[in-house]
């Protein structure tokens, strides 16, 4: 896009803001998400340069995935009881059974199933950082691999990780951008800082810490190379025409 046609749509963009936010009485950050709905606010790539970029991430994938029997996992421990790492860390797989269901399609029965267990019962931290550039709001996210991701590679939030990642309880290195948000506890550094459930079919009880965080575009500094800035119209629109925004990043910019 060109510098003229940029500052036209940057003009544009904070009128439609000032607008709703003085005829609705509503918050600047309210508002600018209405008009980030409707604008795409990304200065730097155009949509097609967005797909460019994840096709690319798809191309430099090289990671390998086989199915291989539970029996066979290197440090995976399987006994009457669970299927736990031997760590005890990350999760372990539980059996339980339900019984006097009556909402349930399956009625009063019930049924048994296996169950995915997080240690403590918490998952961990999802955080997006939101920052301003050329005075327009873009999100930092992350091209992440996932083993069971459909099409292996999912634009993610900036941080996806649980507190067994956190605290490198795999023996590897931390998670990028952890930085900025170890001050988690504090909810007044956050737009939004919030529990968020999971699917109580396959998971346990367990819960994510939701963020969001405005930083300083300066303090962010060169990207890691599988992060970009995309748009909240760009996220949209990848999610209604594409399947790869992964669904924390979903849940995430619509709040």
């Amino acid at each position: 896009m060109s510098a003229s046609n940029n500052e036209k749509k940057i003009k544009k963009y904070h009128e439609y803001v000032f607008n709703i936010q003085n005829d609705f009485s509503v918050s600047l950050y309210d508002a600018e998400k209405i008009v980030e709905t409707l604008i795409c606010t990304n200065t730097i790539s155009t949509i097609e340069d967005v797909m460019k970029f994840y096709n690319s991430q798809r191309d430099r994938n090289s990671a390998v995935i086989k199915q291989k029997p539970i029996s066979e996992l290197e440090q995976w421990n399987i006994s009457d009881q669970t299927i736990s790492h031997s760590s005890k860390n990350f999760f372990e797989v539980i059996g339980i059974s339900t019984r006097e269901s009556s909402s349930r399609e399956v009625g009063k029965k019930g049924w048994d199933q296996p169950i995915l267990r997080e240690k403590n019962d918490v998952g961990g931290l999802l955080g997006l950082i939101r920052t301003y550039i050329n005075d327009m709001p873009h999100y930092l996210v992350d091209a992440k691999f996932e083993p069971g991701n459909f099409q292996d590679i999912q634009f993610s939030p900036t941080l996806q990780a649980t507190f067994s990642n956190i605290e490198m309880a795999h023996g590897g290195s931390s998670p990028n951008y952890i930085e900025f948000f170890k001050d988690y506890k504090n909810k007044e550094n956050y737009i939004f800082n919030n529990w968020l459930s999971e699917d109580g079919g396959r998971l346990y009880k367990k819960r994510n810490l939701g963020l969001i965080k405005s930083i300083d575009f300066e303090q962010i500094g060169p990207l890691k190379s599988s992060f970009i800035y995309l748009s909240r119209h760009q996220i949209l629109s990848l999610s209604k025409n594409e399947t790869i925004i992964n669904p924390h990043l979903m849940r995430l910019i619509n709040f």
